[in-house]
């Protein structure tokens, strides 16, 4: 029996946003040509966030530190990339790495590596 993964996905959204806590993805827009391209306003997007551990096997101290803090981000539209930025509370955090749980191919969250 195949897997309905968008039917899944959205579960695993619901929860999320049932348990988790909002957050806003902060994302950097550009207007203007590419030759004169401006910084535009922020597009700020709600998202749905849940806090999990940072296992120490994934701590080496260059890319990933201690100090870092690990997210599950539900996956419902928006795709976070590196580029981003999340505001959770009044501190912002750099996006480190952004991995899509996806065991189907279509995301069921975004495991997120954040850095203030």
């Amino acid at each position: 029996m195949a897997e309905d993964w968008q039917a899944i996905a959205a579960e695993v959204a619901g929860a999320l946003g049932d348990v988790g806590y909002g957050a806003t993805l902060v994302r950097h827009t550009w207007i203007g040509p590419d030759h004169d391209r401006q910084p535009g306003p922020d597009q700020l997007i709600p998202v749905k966030l849940l806090g999990d551990t940072l296992a120490l096997g994934l701590v080496n101290g260059t890319s990933i530190r201690a100090s870092d803090r690990r997210e599950m981000m539900a996956a419902a539209g928006t795709t976070p990339t590196p580029a981003d930025h999340l505001r959770i509370g009044t501190t912002s955090y750099a996006i480190i790495r952004c991995e899509p749980f996806a065991p189907g191919g279509i995301a069921l969250y975004y495991d997120l590596i954040l850095r203030a």
